[in-house]
């Protein structure tokens, strides 16, 4: 059984130390003392089999080591936080989820109304992201040209999202709300 006395007079002379320490690791003050805390639990449970001139040194190998789990375990959580901002983000309402699928919907439907070579440069610029000049280069036209098209593709998919805006405007808010 640990010697009680020892313990405590351990604890009185290293806890200040110790949280002073952990400090160093931009910890809360909240965290260092939970933090040392522990240290002296642990040390509590092998206090008998230890070396009573080892006891300072363990007890701050203890704390350094907990606080850098107690960093790595906020870093997760945080990291995992921002992981689910940037996948929720955007997605936050109903309204705007049905907004996104319109036009969604609204640019496939233009899509399968295009000419293929004017969808085949559209997709290339806003689907798989290339340049005007990339797209120019590898069908052998001008980047004013891949503008162009472009243009186009743009000016149909805008014209019909302001006739389906007239189109649900005209319907009254009565109806709208039960849709």
């Amino acid at each position: 059984m640990a010697d009680n006395s020892g313990f405590e007079r351990l604890f009185r002379q290293h806890y200040t130390e110790l949280c002073i320490f952990a400090k160093r690791f931009a910890l809360s003050d909240e965290a260092c003392e939970d933090v040392v805390s522990d240290a002296f639990e642990d040390l509590w449970r092998s206090y008998d089999e230890l070396e009573p001139t080892a006891l300072r040194a363990y007890l701050f190998k203890n704390v350094r080591n907990k606080c850098i789990d107690y960093l790595r375990r906020v870093d997760t959580r945080r990291q995992h936080a921002e992981l689910y901002a940037r996948l929720t983000t955007g997605y936050d309402s109903a309204d705007h989820m049905a907004e996104e699928h319109e036009r969604e919907r609204i640019v496939a439907h233009v899509l399968s109304t295009l000419p293929d070579y004017t969808r085949k440069i559209f997709t290339a610029c806003y689907v798989d992201r290339k340049q005007y000049r990339e797209v120019a280069e590898q069908l052998n036209i001008s980047a004013s040209t891949v503008k162009k098209y472009v243009s186009k593709a743009l000016a149909q998919i805008a014209l019909l999202r302001k006739n389906n805006k007239k189109a649900e405007e005209s319907v009254p808010e009565k109806v709208r709300s039960t849709l």
